[in-house]
């Protein structure tokens, strides 16, 4: 008997001992019982007891019903638990002004905004102060309540069920982190101690080799092979590298995750950079992945690449790229093709688009890696993108939805005659449907067009339309306009050629400015050319430091104009410096030649253009 009540005894005392040990401890084993698969990118990763940021040094006790909402690199952090109702958020910025907190706590207090009256920014504040915590961190204590009852209840059922919300901003690290934890109100009352459980728990630094800690920058260590499940592809992502926005895309991008020097930069950096007027790219830096339509069964991707190399050729000046490689590939049981091209046009930053053509499985996959010159030329980050490139394959793992994508490109004659006009005066070009087309707009009675760089200025006067176009290959746009103007034509051709004149590079010689007229009739008609001279812009940039270009947004630009009695028609077509071909200028001229205003075709009745000399139009 007495053995039978010590085996009963020792039998509550184990389970009080066990009872008493903290849930923490169980959640290490992997029973299902974190369930974060769906969050995190790894089974793993339900052994997670903590959440937090190696590049913004912070860490987080993190509750089994955790829900944690996505965030690029964790300078934001937004979760949500059930069984503390409760939701956390942070927001991490850079101390760049060296605040301090009593610096914040002044703006905070003293920098309110008079519109109040709005409910949606009352507050009722309780505790605003400077405090301690048990680490010894000081912080700026806010504590209140959502306001929400206050409006459909009185009194102490308000403060009953309003939520109660703490406020904590820390400055350490370089960092100001406003942490604000908001937990059903009830709940709260009831459980105070749940609420400085998880408060208490957030730390300024981060242990980066605890094995109970998510790092949610997404910065693995190691290569991860990505599978998109829904398009049929795998890709092997290096160190330090994750893919952006939505998993599973049709678009993949994948980018490299950052260190904090390598997001804001070191003093000395950042002073490089703001000097540094020649850092630009006109991309994000990474690889895109993506499915591009079906693939016909005559379809090669060496046939493929070649087509966009001949568009490449008409469309771009090939003063502005270099063709580095052209070749054959094979990626496991798939044949592709790859064609790496370095770009200058961005005199200064030139950079490499590396691009491979896959068709497998029925479908064209494109892969495009991106990278400025400066980064390529240094092996180990060439390396990197070689070998995400190379670790390229399709699966058959893909959506059941997954079925016919046409390609749009493939269906249409681009040959095809296409009108554009406008619909009250009677001023049209026949071009072909290589052009796209805005949707008509007018000014009516509501200002002008504005002149800058492609645009004529008009008076702020009624009865003006336009029409536009655009070709998307080679970033060719056109403008016709048409309206009311009682100017002399000798005036507005004068005050149009001095605005250009104006121009800075215009007047070192850096561009060349052509004005030209005839005669049919009664009619003038003139004609407006502005050419930059690449080459002279190349020397310029390159010798002097403080001068940048990006030649995809500097435009060639080809005017003509004609006066009809009060009414002026001008069409104008611009080209960026970098897409001015052969091919583009004879696009460019068939657009003059396929115009009539009032039913009358001028270019195919004028004999000769009389060339003028720009002192004619100066003040």
């Amino acid at each position: 008997m007495k053995q039978r009540k010590r085996f009963i005894t020792i039998f509550l005392c184990l389970m009080i001992f066990i009872a008493s040990v903290p849930s923490y401890v169980f959640g290490l084993e992997d029973d299902g019982s974190i369930d974060l698969y769906e969050v995190f990118s790894s089974k793993a990763d339900r052994m997670k007891t903590e959440v937090g940021s190696r590049i913004f040094k912070w860490s987080m006790h993190l509750p089994d019903d955790a829900i944690v909402y996505k965030s690029d690199r964790a300078n934001y952090f937004d979760m949500y638990t059930e069984s503390y109702q409760s939701n956390v958020s942070l927001e991490v910025m850079k101390n760049e002004q060296k605040y301090t907190l009593e610096d914040i706590l002044y703006s905070r207090q003293m920098n309110t905004r008079d519109f109040h009256y709005y409910w949606y920014y009352s507050q009722k504040e309780f505790t605003f102060d400077i405090q301690q915590d048990e680490r010894g961190e000081k912080y700026i204590r806010i504590v209140k309540m959502d306001p929400f009852y206050d409006y459909y209840l009185i009194d102490d059922a308000a403060e009953e069920f309003s939520s109660y919300i703490e406020n904590r901003i820390y400055i350490k690290n370089d960092y100001i982190y406003n942490l604000e934890v908001t937990m059903e109100g009830r709940y709260y009352r009831e459980n105070p101690e749940m609420f400085n459980k998880l408060t208490s728990s957030f730390v300024l630094s981060y242990d980066e080799n605890s094995p109970y800690i998510k790092e949610l920058s997404d910065s693995v260590s190691e290569p991860r092979a990505y599978d998109n499940t829904s398009y049929g592809w795998r890709i092997t992502v290096n160190p330090y590298w994750k893919e952006e926005g939505i998993s599973n895309a049709r678009v993949q991008h994948f980018t490299a995750v950052y260190s904090d020097e390598e997001i804001y930069g070191t003093d000395e950096d950042i002073l490089e950079e703001e000097l540094d007027f020649n850092n630009h790219l006109p991309f994000r830096e990474g690889i895109t992945v993506s499915l591009v339509s079906s693939a016909l069964p005559t379809e090669t991707a060496e046939g493929w690449a070649k087509e966009e190399i001949q568009d490449l050729q008409q469309n771009y000046n090939d003063k502005v790229y270099e063709i580095l490689q052209a070749e054959k590939v094979q990626l496991g049981d798939a044949e592709g093709y790859r064609v790496k091209i370095k770009y200058t046009t961005i005199p200064k930053n030139p950079y490499v688009v590396d691009t491979l053509y896959v068709i497998g499985r029925g479908y064209k996959y494109r892969l495009v890696a991106n990278i400025s010159d400066k980064k390529y030329n240094e092996p180990r980050t060439r390396e990197a993108f070689e070998t995400m490139l190379k670790s390229f394959r399709l699966t058959n793992q893909r959506s059941s939805y997954l079925g016919k994508i046409l390609d749009p490109t493939s269906l249409i004659d681009w040959t095809e005659p296409k009108e554009i006009k406008t619909k009250r005066y009677n001023y049209k070009a026949d071009l072909t449907k290589i052009w796209h087309t805005h949707d008509n707009f007018y000014s009516g009675g509501y200002g002008y067009y504005d002149y800058y760089d492609n645009y004529y200025y008009y008076p702020s006067m009624g009865n003006q339309e336009s029409v536009s176009a655009y070709q998307t290959g080679n970033n060719m746009a056109l403008m016709m306009m048409a309206g009311f103007d009682t100017r002399s034509f000798d005036d507005i051709i004068k005050d149009y050629v001095n605005m250009i004149l104006e121009r800075d590079e215009v007047r070192i010689g850096l561009a060349d400015l052509q004005v030209s007229s005839a005669t049919i009739g009664p009619v003038s008609i003139y004609r407006i050319i502005t050419e930059y001279d690449l080459d002279a812009m190349n020397q310029f940039a390159l010798t002097d430091e403080t001068k940048s270009y990006d030649y995809t947004s500097l435009t060639n630009q080809y005017t003509y104009m004609v006066k009809l009695g009060n009414d002026l028609y001008t069409q104008t077509v611009t080209i960026p410096l970098a897409n001015t071909t052969d091919y583009t200028k004879r696009s460019m001229e068939g657009v003059w030649k396929n115009t009539s205003i009032l039913g009358t075709n001028y270019s195919s009745r004028i004999g000769s253009w009389n060339r003028h000399h720009n002192s004619e139009f100066l003040n």
